[in-house]
């Protein structure tokens, strides 16, 4: 009964290490990829980017290991629910940490795949607006152009007035019932400009 006891214990103690292990670690990748990384580039642009490129092959590997982690994490949380030896803080503490990671997860998933769109009303409601925010150049910038068309692949026609400094712009000009495609462009010190983003929809009601 001793060596179960003790075994039971062992188990009990290593899926618990696993828990906090799995979560720590997606803590700090989701955390960099966020927020740290767009810091960084804002401060500068000769560090190197961590954050995978959207819909890249880096991109899916990364997307299908942190698949993997959460589901080995929710069935360790699963696990330790059912153990009644477990105290309940314990379950509480490792229950906040799995939900914690798993809304970064998302987070993380809608910000890296490069869909970042928000689209919102004025107070009044008759004036639409775009919201536009997008990852930070790898490559060293002086700021970014936005371009947008109503035909998909192409006819784009660059809507900011003075190149944009940060990493998000809003565009005030949209009318409703019409559908927008936008595009960003990163620009250096001699004012060259890089390829076209991926093309990003906005459908306004």
């Amino acid at each position: 009964m001793r060596i179960a006891s003790l075994r039971h214990s062992g188990q009990k103690t290593g899926i618990i290490w696993i828990t906090w292990s799995i979560a720590s670690v997606l803590f700090l990748v989701t955390a960099e990829n966020i927020w740290i990384d767009p810091w960084f580039r804002n401060k500068s642009q000769r560090l190197p980017s961590l954050v995978p490129e959207a819909l890249s092959g880096a991109w899916f590997i990364a997307f299908a290991i942190g698949a993997i982690s959460m589901v080995l994490l929710i069935s360790c949380q699963i696990l330790l629910l059912r153990d009644r030896s477990v105290h309940v803080w314990t379950k509480a503490g490792t229950g906040i940490a799995v939900l914690l990671v798993l809304l970064l997860s998302l987070k993380w998933f809608n910000v890296t795949r490069g869909e970042r769109l928000v689209l919102g009303l004025n107070p009044s409601g008759k004036i639409h607006k775009v919201t536009l925010t997008w990852k930070a150049s790898s490559s060293q910038v002086a700021g970014y152009n936005l371009y947008r068309s109503t035909t998909t692949g192409g006819n784009y026609m660059k809507i900011n007035s003075a190149l944009v400094r940060g990493i998000t712009y809003t565009d005030n000009t949209v009318e409703g019932g019409t559908t927008y495609y936008y595009v960003t462009r990163a620009v250096d010190a001699q004012g060259n400009e890089s390829v076209n983003s991926n093309e990003i929809t906005a459908a306004i009601p």
